[in-house]
Order: C-alpha cells, then sequence, then structure tokens
C-alpha cells in the first residue's frame, strides 16, 4: 500500500542446496504450499539460474511446477488438480547453487499505480519517478517544474508525495484474491492511507512538454489519479523555460538522443536547458540520462551524480543543489 520505490513483494517460502535436479524436486516438495494455496490452485511458475550446477531454466521450471502440484495432491488426497481456481505465481531464483522459492503477493509490478492507461514514447516507470523525487531537496510549498514531463509521471508522484496519497491505493494485489489470507488487513491498510492523506494542500506543479499528445495524456492521467485540480500540463518548449521565484525545484526526464531525437538535437536541448537553470535565482535541478557528455553540454559540472537504472538502461542522476538552504519558516541560509 504505501511502497513507492519498490517493484513487488514476496514472501519466502523456502531455501535449500540443490545440485541436481532431484536435489531441486525434493526441496520444493517440502514446502507446505497448502498453508496458501486450495486445491484447485492455477499455479504460474517462472525464474532463473545464475552461476549454478542447474543452469537450465525451463528444465528447472517443470521440476518445480512438478513438484508443487505433486504437495497439493498428496496434501488434498486427489489426482484431480484443474488449476481453474485462485491464481498464484511462483518465482524460483537459483544462485551459486542455492534455491529461493518465492510467492509473488503484488501481481503486477508495484509500478502500476492505476492512473496510466496509456503511456507516451520512452515511459518513465513510477517507481523510478518516485525514487527522483525523494532523492531531490523539493518542497511541498514550493514551485516544482518538469520540462520534460510527457506523459506526468514524475509530477504526478511528486504530488502523491507531496499530499501523502498512498501509491498503492487505487489499484489491486494479488493477495486480494486469496481465500486463505485474512482480508481485513488489506481495509486496514486501506484505512490507515485514507487518514494519513493532506488532499486540502495547494500545489505549485507544473508539467511542460513540446508535444500536445503528450500534454494530453497527462492530463487525462491526472484526472484519473483525482490530482486534476492540483497540477498542471501545458504545451511549452524548453528554450521558453524560465525559472522564477526565490526558490523551486526541477526534476526532469529529458530524451537520451536514442529512442527519441537524435545525439545533435539533444545536445542542443541541454545546452538550452543550462542557460535557463545559469540564470535561475536559488533553484535546484535533479536529471537523469544516459548521455555520456550531458555535463558538457548542460556547461556545468554536477554537485552530485549517482547510478540509477531506467529499466535497464544504466543512467546517471545528476543533482545541482540551489545555493541556500529553504526552512519551513521561510527563512534562508547560505
Amino acid at each position: 500500500m504505501f511502497l513507492r520505490t519498490a517493484d513487488r513483494v514476496y514472501i519466502n517460502l523456502g531455501e535449500f542446496s540443490a545440485y541436481t535436479f532431484d536435489e531441486l524436486f525434493d526441496g520444493v516438495l517440502s514446502i507446505p504450499f497448502e498453508d496458501f494455496m486450495p486445491k484447485d490452485a492455477k499455479v504460474i511458475v517462472d525464474g532463473k539460474c545464475v552461476k549454478s550446477k542447474l543452469f537450465a531454466v525451463t528444465a528447472s521450471q517443470k521440476i518445480v511446477k512438478k513438484a508443487i502440484m505433486t504437495r497439493l495432491s498428496k496434501v488434498y488426497k486427489t489426482s484431480l488438480l484443474p488449476e481453474t481456481g485462485e491464481e498464484f505465481k511462483i518465482e524460483f531464483a537459483i544462485f551459486k547453487d542455492v534455491v529461493s522459492i518465492l510467492l509473488n503477493t503484488s501481481g503486477v509490478g508495484l509500478h502500476k499505480r492505476g492512473y496510466r492507461d496509456y503511456v507516451g514514447a520512452a515511459p518513465l516507470k513510477e517507481t523510478l519517478a518516485s525514487a527522483m523525487v525523494l532523492l531531490s531537496d523539493f518542497y511541498y510549498d514550493k514551485q516544482l517544474i518538469d520540462p520534460f514531463c510527457g506523459s506526468g509521471t514524475i509530477v504526478l508522484e511528486a504530488a502523491k508525495i507531496a499530499l501523502n496519497i498512498a501509491p498503492g491505493l487505487d489499484r489491486s494485489f494479488d493477495f486480494q484474491n486469496w481465500s486463505k489470507i485474512d482480508k481485513s488487513f488489506y481495509q486496514k491498510a486501506r484505512e490507515e492511507a485514507l487518514d494519513k492523506e493532506y488532499r486540502d494542500k495547494q500545489l505549485d506543479f507544473i508539467g511542460y512538454d513540446i508535444d500536445p499528445k503528450a500534454i494530453a495524456l497527462a492530463t487525462r492521467h491526472a484526472m484519473r489519479a483525482g490530482l486534476g485540480d492540483k497540477v498542471k500540463f501545458e504545451v511549452a518548449s524548453v528554450k521558453d523555460l524560465t525559472l522564477n521565484g526565490s526558490f523551486g525545484t526541477v526534476i526532469t526526464n529529458p530524451p537520451y538522443g536514442e529512442r527519441l531525437l537524435d545525439k545533435a538535437e539533444v545536445s542542443s536541448l541541454y545546452k538550452t536547458l543550462g542557460k535557463a537553470y545559469k540564470n535561475a535565482d536559488n533553484w535546484s535541478l535533479f536529471l537523469i540520462t544516459s548521455a555520456d557528455n550531458f555535463e558538457k553540454d548542460f556547461g556545468m559540472r554536477a554537485d552530485k551524480n549517482r547510478k540509477l537504472y531506467n529499466s535497464n538502461k544504466e543512467c546517471r542522476f545528476y543533482e545541482y543543489f540551489r545555493k541556500q538552504k529553504y526552512f519551513r519558516n521561510n527563512t534562508t541560509k547560505e
């Protein structure tokens, strides 16, 4: 309910060493799957093998599935397992001959918040957008701008953080469909999430993009997230970007010069953004890109940078801090 940057939540059902398929079968067979699964459970198995004697993923997958069904057959005293009931996703990981058997309680990844029904080109996952916001120094009562907002994910995740809206509030999870799980736990978590919201806060969060279709999509997502009156999205070029006010934060995921635009065009965008930032009065800027020459094009070395991954793409997260620190009593300090 409250995890903003996690991908999934698993229950670790068991761990054991296995060097042969027989040992893999016996290890899985010893796990009490019946604690979660009824006899008509639909079992889906996936996994990976890394640096292990058992390296054939497909064969290991079949062994794990066979052991689970054998266990359920013995426990429920039936040879007929129709697999027409509740769905259970089992993942195995065999790393250096140690097997972990995991039960996926989330279902689809936790980045699926529920408000993004369509995505634009080169979409940013909600979990990564949240991580970027949490790594930044943004304040809910100061302006936040994303000059390359695309479908609006960074702005919307920032608004959810500022208003303390739980990221899992508008979606469901696989465990809710399991008859052996007490549903009251979910209801308590949902009530807690609603109690902790601060939807009466006023925000000055805005996203810009040169593509009208992207802005239309971002606006749609804001309405679906219940944030239509909290954030704004406007069609605008980075060439027209002005950073006004004494304090504010830019958080953005610009084109990298791979899927969108070519490297020369992206280099020009970075230079334009750098010029706008140089003229800003005490703004901070946080940006993710895989471009090697970003700092050169931007015209400034970052105060800090760290490695982040956008999907499987290795990127750098560049951090430029404002000259003054902002305190909630509206005083400033060098």
